[in-house]
């Protein structure tokens, strides 16, 4: 892994752009986290993973049960609240 602070990176941008081709380049500022160099490939291949969408037929049997089992962190119970908006009802949020 390779990490540089912010004025390394504006001093030597070219050496870590083509570094950043085979490997990401962390930048920190004031001595934090705070981007990272990546090639453009590795970009959209993340921007692509990101957005793909699974049924549940297409999960595996333990992802389903983690989702089915899985408990939600108390600070989000307000949102049990929230009433359905009108004309939805919660059988077709389970229809395919």
């Amino acid at each position: 892994m390779v990490e540089i602070s912010s004025a390394e990176a504006g001093r030597n941008f070219s050496q870590y752009r083509e570094k950043a081709e085979s490997e990401p380049v962390f930048v920190r500022h004031y001595n934090k986290p705070s981007v990272v160099i990546i090639a453009a490939d590795e970009f959209e291949r993340l921007k692509r993973r990101d957005k793909q969408v699974m049924s549940v037929e297409e999960m595996p049997e333990w992802l389903v049960e983690l989702v089915v089992n899985g408990k939600m962190d108390a600070r989000h119970d307000h949102l049990d609240e929230i009433e359905a908006p009108e004309g939805f009802e919660e059988s077709a949020a389970s229809q395919p």
